[in-house]
């Protein structure tokens, strides 16, 4: 998304990726405007890409092994050996889910484990979910889930959330949402059919297996910026930026 104006603008930009990123981690895509009824994330992003080039900008699919700010033009080194340059980046490259690394997890990514309400929940209408995390990304998927499923049953491993007093106030009073306090995911279990069919948990010493249709994990992102320790970042690694602007500390 961020090709198509510079490309419109005739700066012919160059987009440099080494996969699909979040999308890669999802089947379906519901809430993206435009498509009434869901889009397939492959077919997104590969409609993403017709219209970066339509406009005349160029795709090169690879990783990029690290990027130098201290020179002009920039240079970016590619894996393939290949080291491009450049007068302008525009960094797009997001953020990534933090994973529990239960067992389990990573193997039935879009198969009932998710990092995504907002994109993968209206599969499961009607049906039991679990949420894991107690900060406000955990409190917002768990109300979104709750507006489509039967039930919604959100895993903390805290006696109290760190969510926003407010946020938390609405989860708490929430009639199809329940609370497990100080319980742990230990594991992610399929079924025959190679789906997700319960979630193993820990709570006081004791475990206990869930039946659920499907599971969000939602404790928090890590911004994918270890390329570029050249520009100022915050604690949690976010590239800064002028208030009001996207200009960074290399203008």
């Amino acid at each position: 998304p961020a090709a198509p104006s510079p490309a419109g603008a005739d700066l012919e930009p160059l987009v440099v990726a080494r996969d699909f990123g979040q999308l890669e981690g999802t089947s379906t895509v519901d809430n993206y405007p435009g498509f009434p009824e869901g889009i397939d994330a492959v077919d997104m992003v590969q409609r993403f890409e017709k219209q970066a080039t339509r406009f005349g900008a160029q795709i090169k699919w690879c990783g990029i092994e690290r990027v130098d700010l201290t020179c002009r033009p920039f240079k970016v080194y590619c894996e393939d050996g290949e080291v491009m340059t450049s007068s302008a980046i525009i960094i797009a490259t997001g953020a990534s889910p933090r994973w529990l690394g239960a067992p389990g997890e990573k193997e039935l990514l879009s198969k009932g484990v998710h990092t995504c309400a907002t994109c993968d929940g209206y599969q499961y209408k009607d049906r039991h979910t679990l949420v894991v995390g107690g900060g406000d990304t955990a409190m917002e998927q768990a109300l979104f889930l709750a507006r489509v499923c039967s039930r919604v049953t959100i895993v903390h491993r805290g006696s109290s959330l760190r969510a926003s007093k407010a946020m938390a106030a609405r989860v708490m009073r929430h009639p199809k949402i329940l609370m497990l306090w100080n319980t742990v995911v230990e594991e992610f279990i399929k079924g025959d059919d190679g789906l997700l069919k319960e979630v193993s948990v820990l709570s006081m010493g004791s475990t206990t297996t869930l039946q659920v249709d499907g599971a969000f994990v939602a404790i928090g992102h890590t911004p994918n910026t270890e390329l570029f320790k050249d520009l100022r970042r915050d604690d949690h690694g976010y590239v800064y930026t002028l208030p009001g602007s996207t200009v960074t500390s290399i203008a």
